[in-house]
C-alpha cells in the first residue's frame, strides 16, 4: 500500500470508532451522570442502547472485513490468464482476450468519478470513470505507475510491483499465446 491508502484505511478505522464510542457514552452517561435537579434519562435507552451497540459493531466489523477481503492483493500471470488475487472473489482475465495493454500516465486517476467500489480503504478497486479512460475496473494498492489490460468489454487499470516487468511478462506470454495477436500499447 502506498502512504496515502496508509493514512486513508487508519482514517476509516478511526471514523469507525467514533459511533460505539459515543453510544456507549450515551449509555454511561444515562446511568450515571445525572446531575442534580435534572430528570433521568427514560429507562427505554437503557434496554435500546445495548442491542443498538451491537448492531452498529457487527457492521462494521463485516465491512472492514469485506473490504479487506476484496481488496487487491497482487497479480498473478500464467500461460493462461491474468489473475487479481484477492481473499475473495479474485479476477480472472484469460490471456486469449486481452486486446491492448500498456502503462498509465500518472495522475490520470484524480478525476475520476467512483461509480461502485472504494477509494482508499484497503485499495483501490471497483468501477470507475473518467473522461480520457471511460468506464473502467481500477483494482490498485497505489495511484501511481499504474498499468492498463483491455479486453474487448472490459479496462482493467493495476499497479503490479514492478510494471516495467510485468508488461513485458505480459507480452512475452501473449507473444507465446496459440493464436495471440501481437500486442498493443495503450496510454
Amino acid at each position: 500500500m502506498d502512504r496515502m491508502l496508509r493514512i486513508t484505511t487508519r482514517v476509516v478505522y478511526a471514523a469507525f470508532l467514533f459511533p460505539p464510542a459515543l453510544l456507549f457514552f450515551l449509555r454511561y452517561s444515562s446511568r450515571y451522570l445525572t446531575a442534580a435537579g435534572c430528570r433521568p434519562a427514560p429507562s427505554g435507552i437503557n434496554r435500546l442502547l445495548p442491542p443498538i451497540m451491537l448492531v452498529v459493531v457487527l457492521l462494521e466489523a463485516v465491512t472492514a472485513y469485506v473490504a479487506r477481503a476484496l481488496a487487491p492483493r497482487g497479480y498473478l500471470l500464467n500461460d493462461v490468464e491474468l489473475v487479481v488475487d484477492r481473499a475473495m472473489r479474485p479476477i480472472t482475465v484469460p490471456l486469449r482476450e486481452i486486446r491492448e495493454f500498456g502503462r498509465v500516465e500518472d495522475g490520470l486517476l484524480r478525476r475520476s468519478l467512483r461509480m461502485m467500489g472504494t477509494a482508499g480503504y484497503y485499495g483501490y478497486y471497483g468501477l470507475f470513470w473518467n473522461r480520457r479512460l471511460g468506464k473502467f475496473r481500477l483494482y490498485a494498492t497505489r495511484t501511481r505507475d499504474l498499468v492498463s489490460v483491455r479486453t474487448d468489454k472490459t479496462l482493467y487499470v493495476l499497479s503490479p510491483e514492478d510494471s516495467e516487468d510485468f508488461l513485458s511478462s505480459l507480452g512475452a506470454l501473449k507473444r507465446g499465446a496459440p493464436g495471440a495477436k501481437p500486442p498493443q500499447s495503450t496510454a
